[in-house]
């Protein structure tokens, strides 16, 4: 595959000047002072903005593959994992010893 050399700020996925930039920029809000106040602005107004965004974030939720910590919080479940197994897995969890067959 030849490589673009026609547009050279553009890095594709591995932007590591993007994600630098964003990280200082990150760190620079974080140690403003300004953490306080931006999270009072963002918070619900009222009790049905407060509703909706809680519906919100369970309906996200719910579209996810999973917690990566492995819990639910009490909220509303996830997909149910499926219950078919591997082929040839065992239910104990333990591989059997194959049969041998005469004559092989």
């Amino acid at each position: 595959m030849k490589p673009n050399t026609s547009k050279p700020g553009i890095q594709g996925e591995g932007d590591y000047d993007s994600a630098k930039k964003y990280d200082e920029q990150a760190r620079a809000f974080a140690e403003s002072g300004k953490v306080e106040q931006a999270a009072k602005a963002a918070a619900p107004r009222n009790a049905k903005e407060q509703e909706d965004m809680q519906r919100a974030e369970r309906e996200g939720r719910s579209h996810a593959k999973g917690d990566p910590k492995g819990e639910r919080g009490g909220e509303e479940p996830g997909r149910p994992k499926p219950t078919k197994e591997a082929p040839g897995k065992h239910p104990d969890g333990r591989n059997p010893i194959p049969e041998k067959v005469p004559g092989r």
